[in-house]
């Protein structure tokens, strides 16, 4: 309908919206992991114990093992220097045989050490009370997946789009540069085309590896023979934690230029920052989505808890948390755009990280039916457990999108402005959690809107399960256990977060929910 305004219209007259055609996506990853690791336990008197241990583990980078991968640099690109290894490459884009690229796109660590260390006190040493510290240094190693677009790539360009192809759908190749590309060779050859707009996977060749710095403190109290009361602080700093950017967004340039605006929808690409430097190099370069490795995040928790052992036919774990998160983006698993709205400014999408739930209560407890003298009792009562578990959370953070290139720039991860000082609805209301009235689009600018700054409702669950177990004659441990068992057993409804694009014509709503009560009857047998 892109074309007539009719669709069927549009499809007699062979009038394509735009053509997508793609090869086959060959993953090939390899990598190799070392570590070692050493540990010692120090009794240092018979009330304080000391734990420490040092992991050494170097950092040997993926490699794809059909050879594909790249690395974009702005300062070969703006000398104009190519590559040596393909005739037809634009300027900036090198590879491992050219001169000071590594074979795997990355360069090896190998002083990355992570120690830790941990105390065991006993204040007064009679045994019923205890103080616990640790801290450590972890390195997260990036998962093989960050790296899957690299099979995109040009020349090996897996997948490519034609808006409006002149040829209709006859030819739908007619027109393209070079003709239709397909089947693209899996090894191409030193004169493969390189096609104008395409999207280039970059990554940084001698990045920083995420770690976290990790500590905690607890403070432990046996009450009787049964109870234990603890309290504890857990606390973590993120530092180098990875993050994907556009390295080649567009420039919003305003004003007009002639009788159009200077920035449209339609002139993308000739405003995007490599062709501005350059416009006929610049040309080949759409987005580029770069590894950004200075990232941050805390998380601060205060974590409380009652445990009674099993004794006198029950047992009971409850536990609270309070908590805090805050970080500069999440981890998507794979670098496959930008993950922030403004790719010149990552602190503008520092916010309450997506796992950010501020409270958390659980209570779980098991109770056990006593055994009887009577053999009716004993055979009527006997061997039945009552297991419930109660979970309370708050709500889930969420982020509101415009669900549009306001910002014109390419990015797509645009935020409104706040224009109200309450961007809720009704309360309670779950199909008007959100005012959309207090949100606003605006044109060619970032809006003010926070990162994961508004919550979805809180979680109520109850699961419980009842058993029974039968002996069996054959052999001294054998058993038959009868459950039944209940998943959300008060059959609450759980509302997942509203929907969170103003394009959408439920915004604002919730239009979810998690799981109804599930009911189970499972037999188990123990021998």
């Amino acid at each position: 309908g892109s074309q007539t305004g009719s669709p069927m219209l549009d499809f007699l007259l062979g009038d394509i919206g735009s053509l997508t055609q793609s090869g086959p996506e060959l993953g090939a990853f390899r990598q190799s992991v070392l570590s070692l690791y050493g540990q010692d336990d120090i009794r240092v008197n018979s009330r304080l114990t000391v734990t420490a241990g040092l992991r050494w583990g170097p950092y040997l980078p993926t490699i794809d093992d059909r050879g594909r991968g790249n690395y974009f640099s702005q300062a070969a690109f703006a000398a104009g220097i190519k590559t040596n290894r393909y005739d037809n490459a634009p300027p900036g884009l090198l590879f491992n045989s050219d001169p000071g690229i590594p074979y795997r796109y990355a360069n090896d660590r190998y002083l990355d050490l992570e120690p830790r260390v941990g105390i065991a006190w006993d204040p007064t040493g009679k045994g019923d009370q205890s103080v616990r510290a640790s801290y450590s240094i972890i390195y997260d190693s990036p998962p093989t997946y960050w790296y899957t677009n690299w099979s995109d790539n040009p020349p090996w360009g897996a997948e490519i789009t034609v808006p409006h192809p002149a040829g209709k759908l006859n030819d739908p190749w007619a027109g393209y540069p070079g003709g239709n590309p397909f089947p693209i060779p899996s090894k191409p050859s030193r004169t493969a085309p390189f096609v104008q707009g395409s999207i280039y996977q970059n990554s940084l060749l001698d990045a920083h590896l995420p770690y976290v710095q990790q500590w905690n403190i607890s403070y432990q109290k046996q009450l009787g023979s049964d109870w234990l009361l603890s309290a504890t602080y857990l606390g973590n700093k993120t530092t180098h934690l990875w993050i994907g950017i556009d390295q080649n967004p567009a420039v919003y340039m305003p004003g007009s230029c002639g009788a159009q605006p200077c920035s449209t929808l339609a002139n993308t690409n000739q405003r995007r920052v490599l062709s501005l430097i350059n416009p006929v190099s610049g040309a080949y370069y759409a987005s580029m989505p770069n590894t950004y490795d200075g990232g941050n995040g805390e998380y601060n928790a205060l974590l409380l808890s009652v445990k009674h052992r099993f004794s006198r036919n029950f047992q009971i774990l409850t536990n609270y948390t309070y908590s805090h998160c805050i970080d500069d983006g999440g981890n998507v698993g794979d670098m496959y755009g930008s993950q922030v709205q403004d790719p010149n400014n990552v602190r503008g999408d520092r916010g309450n990280c997506e796992s950010d739930f501020r409270h958390i209560f659980n209570t779980s407890f098991v109770v056990s039916s006593p055994a009887f003298s009577q053999p009716w009792r004993q055979r009527l009562l006997s061997n039945w457990q009552l297991s419930p578990i109660i979970n309370v959370t708050s709500g889930a953070p969420f982020t509101v999108y415009t669900g549009r290139d306001n910002s014109l720039t390419a990015v797509l991860e645009d935020r409104p402005n706040v224009v109200l000082p309450n961007s809720y609805g009704a309360s309670g209301n779950v199909t008007k959690w959100l005012n959309p009235a207090a949100f606003a689009a605006p044109l060619g600018m970032y809006g003010n809107a926070g990162r994961n700054s508004l919550t979805g409702p809180g979680l109520f669950n109850i699961d419980m399960a009842i058993s029974r177990s039968f002996r069996l004659p054959l052999g001294e441990a054998s058993k038959l256990e009868v459950r039944f068992e209940a998943f959300n057993v008060t059959n609450h409804v759980n509302f997942a977060v509203p929907t969170n694009t103003m394009t959408a014509s439920n915004f604002g709503q919730i239009v979810s929910a998690a799981d109804p009560r599930i009911l189970q009857l499972a037999l188990k047998l123990h021998f």
